[in-house]
């Protein structure tokens, strides 16, 4: 059986934001695009739904809103936000983080974009996606 997941991909590149393998603990985040790949652990038992919450709120704009929208897990490894242009396009900003405090720590911060129409669906499965873990 294949494990769930879903993703944001980007309208504009090979950029792609995945989610993956929910349980009651958290998620795994990873980017791709063709030059970087990385992804973390996200721990988040209290708080899983919290990117679809985000999502969601997002979805629900029928226009493009001001300032930026984000959500970060508890102990700081993700973050993600978003901001939208006068002409609807969604810009993703991603931020990963791995073995904080170690000698050898490491921080990826990456954008993607895609389009205000597209909200709706990412939202829909990023729902049916944390539903599953919980």
């Amino acid at each position: 059986m294949e494990s769930p997941s879903f993703s944001i991909k980007s309208s504009s590149s090979e950029r792609e934001i995945f989610f993956l393998d929910p349980t009651e603990d958290g998620f795994t985040v990873a980017y791709h695009s063709i030059d970087v790949q990385a992804s973390c652990g996200v721990y988040e038992f209290l708080h899983n739904d919290g990117i679809a919450t985000l999502l969601q709120r997002l979805a629900s704009f029928e226009r493009p809103w001001p300032g930026s929208e984000q959500w970060s897990s508890l102990e700081g490894e993700f973050s993600i936000s978003a901001t939208c242009s006068p002409l609807g396009i969604v810009t993703f900003i991603v931020d990963l983080s791995g073995l904080s405090g170690a000698p050898e720590e490491w921080r990826l911060v990456a954008s993607l974009t895609s389009e205000l129409g597209q909200l709706q669906g990412i939202s829909r499965r990023a729902s049916s996606f944390f539903r599953v873990g919980t």
